[in-house]
């Protein structure tokens, strides 16, 4: 058995290559590499993170001088995930195995985190696309929609969120704590950096038309839906707080507007006569908009406890504030309220022989605050398990 070269045991620069079947192109993108790590003059590693090839590409890329890393479960992410984590080197560059991405490239990158930077993105929009190397939808549709979205929710200013060549540090890597098994494994690198506050740069590269001779494995539908669901999990801000604020504002607005008038009497918008009815409206969007902005919280401060986003004063301040004791309190409060409005309804029906009566208004509304207390005393109770949670990392 030969003694490995220094560079082998201990490299400073690993370059990750995901790999389904990519004899055609393997060897050029493993040339790339190498040439990538010569021209910075450090000691560096190609791992291949085989997702399960049939044509040959295990052996090709070995006898090409890379480490071939064996990911049994598949998908994009999944083959990203333990290639990475088998890398040796501090620094770790990612590439698809297509040879739409030259390696070269890949020199300005590392020299980004060398200079003190987390991650470094590829930027295809700034950079340049070679005629052929993207679909229209992705290049015009998908990839501005979801890189506005990733900018919008999460504070960042990338131009271009679906590049597949980018540069890590591994210890990035490994504060990332990465899980995605498919293509939104792009995505989750950039919220998760973006979250954990990331020093993240990015530079221009070339996509090049893919060399291979036959169909991508992208399928533009689905893993768009994947890239977008993935985004907006941790955005409990837009997903959860936003709606659910504006339909309890509009609620509460409607409802007092139709309470501070006789049953009845209709109030006026614009045109539009809005008489006993729409109180059912009111009560709806406010019961709706209070449940949203509940599970949003509760969503929020699941993230929180399993560290899929940074610390918050406002919930350290919250958490410290309202007890399980103190939502109780507010609940039974709420209920009590509701049933005094009912009670009220019911005491002027008895007191007209049980008569006709117009109480629409101040019967839906007491309704309505008897399932708000029943809503708040039971997410209460979950809230509490959470906030104990929390509270043991404080």
């Amino acid at each position: 058995m030969g003694v490995k070269a220094p560079a082998q045991l201990y490299p400073e620069i690993s370059i990750v290559i995901p790999c389904l079947n990519e004899a055609k192109t393997l060897p050029a993108c493993i040339a790339k590499a190498k040439e990538a790590i010569r021209h910075l003059d450090l000691p560096g590693e190609v791992v291949v993170a085989d997702n399960g090839s049939i044509d040959g590409s295990v052996e090709l890329a070995q006898s090409l001088g890379a480490r071939v890393v064996n990911v049994a479960m598949r998908g994009y992410g999944a083959a990203l995930c333990w290639g990475i984590r088998a890398a040796k080197g501090k620094y770790v560059v990612m590439g698809d195995g297509d040879d739409s991405y030259d390696f070269r490239e890949a020199g300005l990158m590392v020299e980004k985190l060398r200079l003190g930077y987390d991650l470094c993105m590829g930027t295809r929009i700034r950079g340049q696309i070679m005629p052929g190397a993207m679909p229209w939808k992705n290049r015009y549709i998908g990839t501005p929609i979801l890189t506005m979205m990733v900018n919008w929710l999460y504070r960042c200013s990338f131009s271009d969120v679906n590049c597949g060549l980018r540069a890590f540090t591994k210890e990035a890597f490994e504060q990332m704590q990465m899980e995605s098994r498919g293509m939104e494994f792009a995505s989750e690198m950039l919220v998760k950096a973006s979250i954990l506050e990331l020093r993240s740069t990015e530079v221009p590269i070339t996509l090049h038309k893919d060399g291979r001779d036959r169909a991508p494995h992208l399928q533009p539908w689905a893993d768009g839906w994947r890239h977008l669901k993935y985004i907006l999990l941790f955005a409990p801000k837009f997903v959860y707080w936003l709606p659910g604020c504006l339909l309890m504002a509009l609620g509460t607005l409607l409802a007092l507007a139709l309470n501070a008038k006789p049953g009845g009497t209709p109030i006026y918008f614009a045109n539009f006569a809005l008489n006993d009815h729409w109180i059912v409206v009111a009560a709806v969007l406010f019961l709706v908009g209070y449940q949203i902005a509940v599970t949003g919280l509760l969503a929020y401060l699941y993230t929180l406890t399993h560290r899929l986003h940074a610390r918050s004063r406002n919930m350290d301040t919250l958490i410290r504030f309202v007890s399980l004791e103190r939502i109780i309190f507010f609940a039974a409060l709420t209920f009590s309220v509701g049933c005094v409005l009912e009670f009220s309804v019911f005491q002027a029906w008895l007191s007209s022989d049980f008569g006709a009566m117009n109480a629409i208004r101040p019967a839906v509304t007491g309704m309505a605050l008897i399932l708000m207390g029943t809503q708040t005393l039971f997410s209460g109770f979950f809230y509490a398990v959470l906030a104990e949670k929390y509270k043991d990392e404080l």
